[in-house]
């Protein structure tokens, strides 16, 4: 579809692998497992000329298991390599996307997020929570939940517990207050 960009399904490339890989395990199937990998083992079929019935038909028949071996085997070596490079690649592009992504991720919410979550924070989200978490949706849609709640009383008792202790011990507090009017040093 035009205008879509490339799209590579990591998971086509994945079933590509298996089944390339399938294929020489069928090979193995066929009694030749010591060579399968490398596509030999036809040279295992050849025949005498009294088993085939004839000597020149043996002799063709020898000769077409040859060939047919170096056939399989310049087959089996692409195929190998090519399965290779898919798991590379699926495994490549898998690694890609979820870059893309989270650095999106990171882009959207340092624009019109939370300023104060970490990257780690960003990208263990899912887009929807991302696209979520702005102040016109904490706006339209605000928490009322009892868990909410619960963490907003937490904030706030801390922050007044921060006050206080900064009004009691501070460079103008409450404290050296009392020891200058005491006639200590503070």
């Amino acid at each position: 579809m035009a205008g879509t960009g490339y799209e590579v399904d990591p998971q086509a490339l994945k079933l590509a692998e298996e089944g390339i890989n399938g294929a020489i395990g069928e090979l193995q199937k066929l009694g030749i497992a010591g060579f399968a990998e490398s596509g030999r083992g036809f040279s295992e079929l050849e025949m005498t000329g009294m088993e085939a019935g004839d000597p020149d038909l043996g002799n063709v028949f020898n000769e077409f298991c040859e060939r047919w071996s170096w056939g399989v085997r310049k087959l089996v070596q692409e195929g190998t390599q090519i399965a290779t490079r898919l798991g590379l690649s699926a495994g490549y592009y898998y690694e890609q996307e979820k870059y893309a992504n989270n650095l999106l991720k990171d882009v959207v919410a340092s624009g019109m997020g939370n300023p104060h979550q970490t990257e780690e924070q960003i990208e263990g989200k899912s887009w929807g929570e991302v696209w979520g978490d702005n102040p016109y949706t904490q706006i339209t849609n605000p928490d009322f939940s009892a868990e909410s709640a619960d963490k907003a009383y937490e904030n706030m008792k801390k922050t007044w517990s921060d006050v206080a202790k900064e009004k009691a011990e501070g460079p103008f507090g409450i404290n050296k207050k009392l020891a200058e009017a005491a006639g200590g040093n503070g």
